[in-house]
């Protein structure tokens, strides 16, 4: 077997390809053991970088990350009793009720709530869209705050702003609709 590979006709097709694809094989003998060494005459493919693709994965990962976390925690905020009481109290309110008309409700179909609702620290600052059967959008502005801990929070902001820019404050509305349990009056500042 070792002089097959050392016939000089067969080393040369092997050795001599134009497309330098030949293998070229070459005996090794060692200790009575016939070893065959086997070499190839062609280029290693370029190994591409990952690092782009890997850049590419994560930012997209962590984008769809983040914006599921902001549709999550808007959910939160729009689900929380002092939206709905929010909402409530501007359905029953005269001046908004005149302003707005009647059928006072989210301006768009998946409300997007903006501000801060941290009861624990006593700070709800929110601000949304409504809208009524008038036709004439609104952005409705809540924000009630707590001095101290263990204190009630007291009402700061209660109003609508239109698109026009006038602002009408709901605190001056002679019937103030908030709701008057007491566990609202502790959230709702009354």
């Amino acid at each position: 077997m070792a002089n097959l590979f050392r016939s000089p006709a067969l080393n040369r097709l092997l050795r001599l390809s134009p497309y330098k694809r030949a293998i070229h094989v070459s005996s090794v003998t060692s200790n009575a053991t016939s070893k065959f060494k086997m070499t190839v005459d062609k280029d290693l493919p370029e190994i591409r970088s990952r690092t782009p693709r890997l850049v590419l994965y994560y930012t997209v990962f962590f984008s769809v990350m983040g914006g599921i976390s902001l549709v999550f925690f808007n959910y939160e905020r729009q689900q929380s009793p002092i939206v709905h009481s929010t909402l409530y109290s501007a359905r029953r309110s005269q001046l908004a009720r005149q302003t707005l008309g009647s059928n006072i409700r989210f301006k768009d179909p998946v409300p997007w709530i903006s501000g801060s609702l941290d009861i624990v620290h006593g700070d709800v600052n929110l601000s949304y869209n409504v809208i009524g059967s008038k036709g004439i959008p609104a952005k409705l502005h809540f924000r009630s705050i707590r001095r101290e801990r263990g204190h009630p929070f007291e009402l700061v902001a209660w109003e609508l702003e239109l698109e026009s820019g006038q602002t009408i404050d709901l605190m001056n509305d002679e019937n103030t609709p908030l709701i008057s349990d007491d566990a609202s009056d502790a959230m709702l500042g009354k």
